[in-house]
């Protein structure tokens, strides 16, 4: 039976080490550059694929370089492609990601296929156990309205709907409203995944107490806030715990939040609680931020396998 759906942008992120720009006409020799596997979308594939869950990623993907590049490394994590249509004469997703000597980072994006993303309607007629929404606001013409009905039809379906927000820094200016802009959306989700930042702007409440009794008020089963290095917040019938995350050094915290939310739907796709889901989530997400790349830390076995044993997913 098919286990998790998931929507959600996919691109190929570049990694440009720390280097001094080169004058005008000159070059700068640089050490090698990475290519990694990136995308709230395909983040969060990876992270539940490798818990053992049976996991597909829906949508369209560029024909070039790239997009074939991406399709490699999700076949070979065991993802299911079948409802990833190849979007022919177009690039796919790419970010350039650019280290200051300081370890400032700056971000060039080239949208590619994810500017026209559409969800294929084969996606809608399968039994998932949870269908999964990774921060759609970024899939270009797909939200809101498109991404509104979807969410309609599969809560019709009677499966379980999961969202992780992202809100950027222009949905946070006086003129824009994130609050009424997801309302609609919220209404719909059984499941939330925002950080402290978009959690406050999607309901437009300042304490976190007041954020998640809006967000059960709008219809939310199980509310979770991200804290990054404080670890997580998860509100459930009645309860609130806290979770803590494990310090530890961060190398690269990009990625940790897909990575959280890939472990806690695992979880909860496997029979754990939610406050055991969020747990698996925290650890996940500590992971993910001690190695470069968004998914390359639980590519590790020798990491991943004691985790699996404590939450008995193994």
């Amino acid at each position: 039976m098919p286990g998790l759906a998931i929507i959600g942008n996919c691109c190929a992120d570049l990694y440009i080490p720390p280097h001094d720009p080169p004058p005008p006409g000159g070059i700068e020799r640089i050490p090698r550059p990475r290519v990694e596997l990136g995308g709230n979308g395909a983040n969060t594939a990876v992270t539940a694929a490798r818990l053992g869950v049976p996991t597909a990623l829906a949508g369209v993907l560029g024909d070039d370089v790239f997009g074939g590049h991406l399709r490699e490394l999700l076949t070979a994590e065991g993802i299911d492609l079948s409802l990833l249509l190849t979007r022919e004469g177009c690039g796919a997703p790419v970010t350039l990601v650019l280290n200051g000597q300081a370890g400032e980072r700056s971000f060039v994006h080239h949208g590619g296929s994810n500017d026209s993303w559409e969800l294929p309607t084969a996606a809608l007629a399968k039994p998932w156990e949870v269908f999964h929404m990774a921060a759609p606001e970024l899939l270009g013409s797909f939200w809101p309205n498109p991404c509104l009905e979807t969410a309609r039809n599969v809560k019709s379906a009677g499966i379980e709907l999961s969202l992780d927000v992202f809100v950027s820094r222009d949905d946070l200016e006086p003129d824009s409203d994130p609050a009424e802009t997801h309302a609609p959306l919220l209404e719909l989700a059984d499941m939330v995944f925002p950080n402290e930042a978009e959690a406050r702007a999607i309901t437009g409440r300042d304490r976190l107490e007041d954020v998640l009794a809006c967000l059960h008020g709008l219809g939310v089963t199980i509310a979770v806030i991200k804290r990054g290095e404080r670890g997580a917040i998860v509100s459930w019938d009645g309860q609130v715990e806290k979770i803590p995350a494990e310090e530890v050094t961060a190398i690269d915290t990009c990625g940790a939040g897909d990575n959280f939310v890939g472990g806690f739907l695992a979880g909860r796709i496997k029979g754990l609680d939610p406050l055991e889901c969020a747990k698996l989530g925290c650890e996940l997400g500590t992971l993910c931020v001690q190695r470069k790349g968004a998914v390359t830390a639980s590519s590790d076995r020798q990491k991943l396998e004691p985790l699996l044993e404590r939450y008995g997913l193994g």
